[in-house]
């Protein structure tokens, strides 16, 4: 795999929450997702996601990072110390990660196997 989440800086702001991902080669981000596993009653994964965030088809470079803010704005590249930086935006209006800690942050790669176009509703 050429790409890992580095680690997450939770926040009560949207604004100053974020998702740090490291390419460990070159690779296109649009095959990835960073989606928080929720639990059920008994503590157990449940098979839902709350939030789910599908990267931008965008090439990066080894050792380039890509910092998710959940909160708003415009993606941009940054180059700070030598060091290139692609801020993204999940464009959440809230926090994804919970204040007192514990979600998974989860890093998913995904192929289509094939996609079909639903039809209305027969009406009857």
């Amino acid at each position: 795999m050429s790409l890992k989440i580095h680690r997450v800086k939770n926040s009560n702001d949207p604004q100053k929450e974020f998702v740090i991902l490291k390419a460990t080669g070159k690779v296109n981000l649009k095959d990835y997702a960073i989606v928080d596993k929720t639990f059920d009653s008994g503590g157990k994964i449940s098979n839902e996601f709350r939030h789910f965030y599908n990267l931008p088809n965008l090439e990066i470079n080894l050792g380039e990072w890509a910092f998710i803010c959940t909160g708003t704005g415009k993606n941009r590249v940054i180059n700070q110390d030598s060091k290139i930086i692609h801020l993204l935006h999940w464009n959440a209006k809230e926090c994804v990660w919970n204040d007192q800690g514990g979600d998974t942050a989860t890093l998913i790669k995904f192929d289509v196997i094939n996609s079909v176009t639903v039809p209305p509703i027969d009406k009857e």
